[in-house]
């Protein structure tokens, strides 16, 4: 009898630490979004960028895919790249602008955000060079671009965020910029 009591008690001590040894800790969430534990560095990282397409004349094809980390709630860094391809129908041209980004956000509230952002792009110069075959060739220089703005982020699913944001040029030119003026207005998206 003694020995069934024993053999009782012990396989119900095994069972319960067998039990409890499935049960994950609760997390304590510090940091990066919430409802995410801080210790997963794998769901800080953030994934999106912009995309547009114009069907038309000129025909543009514009990426900027971006890759941002989350410090904490409040603060996220990244890098992204950049593309552009126009083909003007008209006179049969057509122009490319590549380069890269780096930038830091701030968000003191759940949809507001502050950007600063430094931007190189590589560009095609007004200015052209001359070859041996009577043809010329334009000269592609590199500018850089200092940005700051300010935008809202909404959230449509639970993993996608829509941004809208509206930034200021501190280094326009308006002869080498591919951008028409020193205001960006961008849409994005953020997984």
């Amino acid at each position: 009898m003694y020995q069934r009591i024993s053999i009782t008690l012990w396989l119900v001590l095994v069972g319960l630490s067998i039990g409890y040894a499935q049960v994950p800790p609760a997390p304590t969430v510090t940091g990066g979004n919430k409802g995410q534990n801080p210790h997963n560095k794998i769901k800080r990282w953030r994934f999106g960028g912009n995309f547009s397409l114009l069907l038309g004349d000129p025909l543009l094809i514009d990426a900027s895919p971006n890759i941002s980390y989350n410090l904490n709630h409040k603060v996220r860094i990244g890098l992204g790249a950049n593309y552009r391809y126009s083909f003007f129908k008209r006179n049969d041209s057509i122009t490319q602008v590549y380069g890269g980004h780096a930038f830091g956000q701030f968000q003191p509230l759940e949809w507001l955000f502050f950007m600063g952002e430094f931007e190189s792009l590589n560009v095609a110069n007004a200015a052209t060079i001359p070859t041996h075959n009577s043809e010329s060739v334009a000269q592609r220089v590199w500018q850089f671009s200092p940005l700051l703005g300010a935008g809202i982020r909404l959230r449509l699913l639970r993993l996608l965020e829509v941004n809208v944001s509206l930034m200021r040029d501190f280094n326009y030119r308006p002869n080498i910029s591919p951008y028409p003026s020193p205001w960006r207005f961008r849409l994005g998206f953020s997984l």
